[in-house]
Order: C-alpha cells, then structure tokens, then sequence
C-alpha cells in the first residue's frame, strides 16, 4: 500500500491567514532573494504553498489538500512566526503552537479554537 503524499487542511480563513502568513514571513527571511540554487527551490516552494492554501481555503470551503513533502519547513515556518510573537509579546505560544500542529496532523482549527488558545496562552 503506498503512503498518502497529500495532507488535508482544514481551517477557517482567520487560521488560514495565520499560516499563509508564518510560511512567507519564513521564506523570505530563511531563504532571501539571490541565495543558492537549493534556497531557492525551497523558498519558491514555500511562496507556492502559501498561494495554494490561500486560494484553497475560502470562506465557502474549509478544506484543501497540499503536498505532505515540505511539512517540515511548515513547522520550521511556524516555529520562526511564534518565536517572533513571543519575543515581541514577551509570552509563551506552547497552546498556539500546538492547535498548528494538529493542523499539520489533519485536525481541524477554527477562529474560535485559535482565540481560546490565544487566550491560555496570556495566562500561562
């Protein structure tokens, strides 16, 4: 039997906006413009994925369907977004972080899941 070599998002567009937005801010700061061959396969790839979830994900459809191949970059993508927003916000982003890995393990995220995490995270 082969492997699945797609994951299946689902989220609303707020959580959609997040991700789209950790994948780029990642890109172009891990991988900027003029960098090797290599870098900039996988900057492209993750610009391309960003436009792909962003398209897929509307406010009429939950769901799409990605490439599971750079999976490992979403989460190094994630973990540079909420580094930046702990640094700035002087919190911790562990219940945050968790709702976008379940995301990347195909459950799915809501607006309201992303407040609540939010929110435990201000208590933490």
């Amino acid at each position: 039997m082969a492997s699945r070599k797609k994951i299946k998002l689902c989220c609303d567009v707020t959580v959609r906006d997040v991700l789209c937005t950790a994948i780029r801010e990642y890109a172009h700061a891990a991988y900027p413009e003029g960098g090797s061959e290599c870098a900039q396969a996988a900057r492209y790839t993750l610009l391309e994925l960003a436009a792909d979830i962003d398209a897929g994900i509307t406010d009429d459809n939950e769901t799409v369907e990605v490439s599971k191949r750079p999976r490992a970059m979403v989460k190094a993508a994630l973990e540079y977004y909420f580094n930046r927003a702990d640094e700035v916000q002087g919190l911790t982003s562990s219940h945050q972080r968790a709702l976008f890995d379940g995301l990347l393990q195909e459950q799915k995220v809501t607006c309201s899941d992303l407040e609540a995490a939010m929110a435990a995270d201000s208590h933490d």
